[in-house]
């Protein structure tokens, strides 16, 4: 497993953690890291992750809001279906050096991971709409494989 995809993973479980717990992410983050024995890159890098939800986490909860609603009641998302689509919408708003594919890439495979078959095109259509406004594809590329990160 790539070192960024663990650390999608590890930031995942924090933040699930975090808001079941009610306790602050970057703590739960801390100890997620410390008790997993991480590489130092997942850890850098899902520290960095957790930092840009935090910091940016009214503005994605307000964005992911207006974006599910067109589709479904927010209210009746999975706990695990939010966190999946706001880490997915911090990388895409915020990590501008991560393709919006590998962004959807990885979120999808998180979802089919830990979420029900149907989550996995929900979260699909969520962060395409997110990225089509966001990371639009290069002219005469809607073709091209998706690209892929270090996972």
């Amino acid at each position: 497993m790539g070192k960024r995809r663990k650390g999608r993973e590890i930031v995942l479980q924090s933040l699930y953690a975090s808001l079941i717990s009610g306790a602050d992410l970057m703590d739960v983050l801390d100890d997620q890291i410390l008790r997993r024995s991480s590489a130092a890159e997942s850890a850098d890098f899902a520290r960095e992750l957790a930092g840009k939800i935090k910091l940016h986490r009214s503005e994605l909860d307000r964005r992911l809001k207006t974006l599910i609603s067109r589709n479904r009641d927010h209210d009746r998302l999975g706990t695990l279906e939010i966190v999946i689509l706001t880490i997915g919408l911090a990388e895409l708003e915020h990590s501008p050096d991560v393709p919006y594919r590998v962004v959807i890439n990885e979120a999808l495979d998180l979802a089919h991971r830990y979420c029900e078959d149907g989550a996995v095109g929900f979260v699909n259509g969520v962060l395409d709409k997110a990225a089509a406004g966001l990371k639009p594809p290069a002219a005469g590329s809607p073709d091209l494989p998706p690209a892929k990160d270090d996972a």
